[in-house]
Order: C-alpha cells, then structure tokens, then sequence
C-alpha cells in the first residue's frame, strides 16, 4: 500500500510539473506575442500621430503664409511707419495661436465625445485625462508658434520702400 502511496505522490508531482512548466512556456509565448502586437500597434499609431501633426503644422504653414502674403502691403505699411519687428512677429504669431486655439475649443469637446471609441487603444490612461489634454494643447502650441514663425520671419525681413512699389 504504501509503494502504491508513494508511486502515486511521484505520478502526480511528475504531472505537476510537467503541466506547470507546460503552462508556463506557453503562457509566456502567450504574454510575448501580445506584447508584441501591443508595442506593434503603439508604434504604428505613434507613427500616424507624428504624421497627423506634420501635417497639421504644413497646413498652418501654409494658411499663416498665405495670410502674410495678401497682408504685405498692410503690414510693410506697419514697418514703414515705425512699427517695431516684435510687434509684427507679435501679429503674426497671434493669427497662427488664434487658429490652434478654436481648433483646441473644437477638438476638446471631439474628444469627449469620442473617447467611447478610443478608450480601447489607450492603454492606462484616460481619454479625458486632463494633464495629457494640456500636455497635447502645449505640445500644438509650440508646433504652432514653430510653423508661424518662418512666415513671420519672412515679412520680417522685406524692405517695405520696395513691398510698397510693388502694389
């Protein structure tokens, strides 16, 4: 009886740890492919968002450029009678802060009204989370001032004796 005991206690601690380690090898391929797919898809969506505010700051590029072209005789005129060059770049700058912030008053409520849909992806963390949605406002804001400032430099730099012969 007690040959049966014991060879019953090493048949059962064999299957333990033939199943434990079993499980364990395959539990941890299981963990590592989520990983894997997980730090897969924050890459791809990293990527899209770099790629999403590159061209957002090309837009405002373009939309303050144009801005400062129909409004060179306007603003060569602010030279030509003394304006100083901060004031100008002042001026400039606020169009471009003006757009990103109605943009920011539209796009908060987007994301609360949205955030059904990415609450998903977002992985410990919140779509409402109001330090990330100041953190993204500041991180527009500088991408912002970033592209408005060549179009500003630019006008900075006309001679507006020879802007005004133009027109």
């Amino acid at each position: 009886m007690t040959s049966i005991r014991t060879a019953g206690r090493s048949f059962t601690s064999a299957v333990r740890t033939g199943v434990t380690g079993r499980c364990r090898s395959s539990c941890a391929r299981s963990a590592t492919t989520r990983l894997r797919q997980a730090r897969t898809s924050a890459v791809v969506i990293a990527a899209l968002a770099l790629g999403a505010l590159l061209l957002a700051a090309m837009g405002l590029f373009g939309v303050v450029s144009n801005g400062v072209i129909r409004r060179r005789h306007e603003l060569a005129v602010r030279l030509a009678v003394g304006a100083d060059h901060g004031r100008i770049l002042r001026l400039v700058l606020g169009e471009g802060a003006l757009l990103v912030g109605i943009g920011v008053l539209i796009g908060v409520p987007g994301i609360y009204a949205a955030s059904g849909l990415i609450r998903g992806v977002l992985v410990g963390i919140s779509p409402s989370d109001p330090a990330t949605l100041a953190a993204v406002a500041l991180g527009l804001g500088l991408v912002t001032m970033a592209a408005c400032y060549l179009p500003a430099r630019r006008v900075l730099g006309l001679d507006p004796a020879q802007s005004l012969r133009q027109e």
